[in-house]
Parts: structure tokens; C-alpha cells; sequence
């Protein structure tokens, strides 16, 4: 098999949504996915915007790897300046 060859499977699946509620996973940081791209050996790259309610640097690139996904209502939402609004990705379920 071509080293070079990929999955096109795999590389139409990916870990998040645009417009997804994620975290680190080390630490609360309460984030949408804005954008995202594959490199040529398949990491994922993410664009966030975070919504935590403090925070010196809102925008970031992050590896897919270090993120997890966030349902209404979990632990990070509480220190989601969306949190509870009309602008909330989980809607009002939280």
C-alpha cells in the first residue's frame, strides 16, 4: 500500500462538528469548534472560540486529541459565558 494513500473513509469522518460544544481535557475551557482541517498524515486541527468566562485568549488552534466532546449541562458549561442563553448551542437543556 502507497504510503500516501488515504482513507477516504476515515477522512470524511471527524472527531467534532462545526459549531460543537468542546473542552480541554485537562482543564475546563468552555469552546465551539469554528474551523477544522486534516493534515496529510490525518491529525485533526481545530479552530475554537472560547466562551469561558475568564479568559485572556479567546481564540485558539488546538489538536483534536487534547478536546472532548460537552453535553448540555456538564461540569464546563457553568463557566460558559453562553451557558443558559439564547445563543447556547445545547439550547436551554442545560
Amino acid at each position: 500500500m502507497n504510503a500516501h494513500t488515504v482513507n477516504t473513509q476515515a477522512a470524511t469522518e471527524w472527531q467534532f462538528k462545526l459549531g460543537q460544544c468542546i473542552s480541554h481535557r485537562d482543564q475546563p475551557m468552555p469552546s465551539l469548534v469554528l474551523t477544522r482541517v486534516r493534515t496529510t498524515k490525518g491529525v485533526e486541527i481545530y479552530g475554537v472560540r472560547s466562551f469561558a468566562v475568564a479568559d485572556p485568549q479567546r481564540d485558539r488552534v488546538m489538536l483534536g486529541e487534547v478536546l472532548i466532546d460537552v453535553a448540555p449541562g456538564d461540569k464546563p458549561c457553568e463557566q460558559c459565558l453562553l451557558f443558559r442563553t439564547a445563543l447556547c448551542p445545547g439550547g436551554m437543556l442545560a
